[in-house]
């Protein structure tokens, strides 16, 4: 029995982002395939990579395990990754101190607001929205230049 309704597939997925071809690379043995939009994740990087801050140590972490392709996706996640240790590790040392651990978290959460949203408002351009020697060292450790950060 057949009702004359046929499923047809709308958009990719992607809610409240524009849909787009990604077309595949030239060269399939090219090196510098990371350049662009297209990710092993099947998520968009406008919203892989403020999903970095938005989960901040678990969402980094997935991302740099899975994602290979997108250079702009995997500095966002180390950089989010780097700052979600280092407030944790102020709010070990500093837990003893009156309001100290309350204005940590307001600052990180203001920070993890304000990297999520540069992360999804320069994804059209691929700008990479650097936190001094957090983004370096983030930098460093997606392009390989360094491990330390000195």
């Amino acid at each position: 029995m057949s009702s004359g309704h046929r499923y047809e597939a709308v958009g990719d997925g992607n809610i409240g982002v524009d849909s787009q071809v990604i077309p595949p690379p030239q060269d399939p043995t090219s090196a510098d395939d990371s350049i662009g939009y297209e990710t092993s994740i099947p998520i968009h990087p406008k919203i892989l990579a403020p999903l970095c801050y938005v989960l901040p140590i678990a969402g980094g972490l997935v991302v740099i395990l899975l994602e290979r392709r997108n250079t702009y996706v995997r500095l966002h996640a180390w950089q989010s990754v780097i700052m979600s240790l280092i407030v944790g590790l102020c709010l070990t040392l500093l837990f003893w101190v009156p309001l100290i651990p309350y204005l940590i978290h307001f600052l990180s959460v203001v920070a993890f607001i304000v990297c999520a949203y540069r992360a999804w408002s320069d994804a059209e351009t691929l700008t990479f929205f650097k936190l001094g020697v957090l983004g370096d060292f983030a930098e460093r450790q997606v392009l390989g230049s360094t491990v330390l950060p000195f």
